[in-house]
């Protein structure tokens, strides 16, 4: 049961981009603190990482399961921007993008050799499991 709610807290950051969308399309003069956002959501996750990393039998499986939707958001972008060229235009597509959204602006100065957004979606990923890995290290090295 522990593993199912580490699944389903790997969902929030789709409910963090629907809501980030909704404020930057319904309020478009309105200037978010992005960084801010990033870095938050970033801190969030490294919190859930201290926090549920005993729910999976060591914190490497625990991050695993927790970054499972991320990785498989991850996958279905990459499909989308190299191998269709495209984003689906129906609410799988944009889903798929409002993942990543809170991390865009930290993600994208790494990325500053590319032009290309599957990197920055890589770089994302890689943020968002480190955080979570390091929450779950930081808890474990607490308990020692």
């Amino acid at each position: 049961m522990k593993k199912f709610m580490l699944f389903f807290l790997g969902l929030i950051p789709f409910a963090l981009g629907f809501i980030i969308n909704a404020i930057m399309t319904q309020n478009k003069n309105l200037l978010l603190p992005y960084k801010l956002i990033g870095i938050t959501c970033i801190l969030f996750w490294g919190f859930i990482g201290f926090k549920t990393c005993e729910f999976g039998k060591t914190s490497l499986e625990s991050a695993i399961i927790a970054n499972l939707p991320a990785f498989l958001v991850l996958l279905l972008n990459l499909y989308q921007e190299i191998i269709l060229g495209q984003y689906w235009l129906n609410i799988f597509g944009a889903a798929t993008q409002f993942y990543y959204l809170p991390l865009v602006n930290l993600s994208a100065p790494f990325t500053f050799w590319s032009h290309d957004f599957w990197t920055v979606y890589i770089i994302e990923f890689l943020l968002m499991f480190a955080s979570y890995y390091a929450g779950a290290y930081l808890k474990k090295r607490s308990t020692l």
